[in-house]
């Protein structure tokens, strides 16, 4: 195993334990834990597997964090989950610019290579709501209750990587439908190169729009919403 594999491989192993610890340590949850989360998602590739495993332990690490804080857990859990809805919102702003790259190569990038990322995008939101009902099942009562609150909200009311991707995906089509070409049919092997180039782009766009982002939050720090 590659040193780099390795140390991935370590880092999400401790990311639910550093979820955990930043809900705990209640300093400023919903930022710190956008951070970790963003983090996780620049290394390797930015799919829909590996976003969905790591939202899985995101969400097991802010519940575990949340029980430390007794009845307060709720409000810290619910600030932690935020946390991973911005995260997605710039992981889906990352996905767009790897798409708009890919499809300035008219000859290797196909509307069927746009409509797949763009069916990818749409279904960020329900992998996001989903892996909230999921955790609850395992959880204790009120990490359950919390989270399935947070469902049957995000359900009725949307979510902002729900909001996020509907806009990407309304601006893509916009920008690239029409001049993209209907005739090019990518067998499963070349198809899955496009789907793989683009989830490792967006990786790439991800560090480096997390990195602006955090030099931001650091220049302009925002009060402490947690509480």
């Amino acid at each position: 195993m590659s040193t780099a594999k390795s140390d991935k491989n370590s880092n999400r192993d401790n990311l639910e334990g550093d979820i955990k610890e930043a809900v705990e340590t209640d300093n400023n949850i919903r930022e710190t834990v956008r951070c970790i989360t963003l983090k996780a998602f620049s290394e390797g590739k930015l799919d829909f597997s590996e976003i969905s495993q790591i939202a899985n332990r995101v969400v097991k690490g802010a519940g575990l964090g949340a029980i430390t804080h007794g009845r307060d857990g709720q409000d810290k859990l619910t600030n932690a989950v935020a946390g991973l809805d911005d995260a997605l919102c710039s992981a889906a702003e990352a996905c767009k610019l790897a798409v708009e790259e890919a499809s300035s190569h008219v000859n290797t990038f196909s509307k069927q290579d746009l409509d797949r990322a763009i069916n990818d995008l749409s279904e960020l939101e329900a992998m996001f709501l989903d892996t909230l009902k999921e955790v609850a099942k395992e959880a204790n009562e009120t990490v359950s209750d919390t989270l399935n609150d947070l469902v049957r909200h995000g359900r009725v009311s949307g979510t902002a990587v729900g909001q996020k991707t509907t806009e990407i995906a309304t601006l893509l089509n916009q920008q690239f439908s029409e001049r993209l070409s209907d005739t090019v049919t990518a067998g499963v092997d070349s198809a899955a190169k496009v789907t793989s180039n683009l989830a490792y782009a967006a990786a790439g766009f991800l560090d480096a729009l997390g990195q602006k982002l955090n030099q931001k939050s650091t220049s302009n720090p925002a009060p402490n919403k947690s509480k």
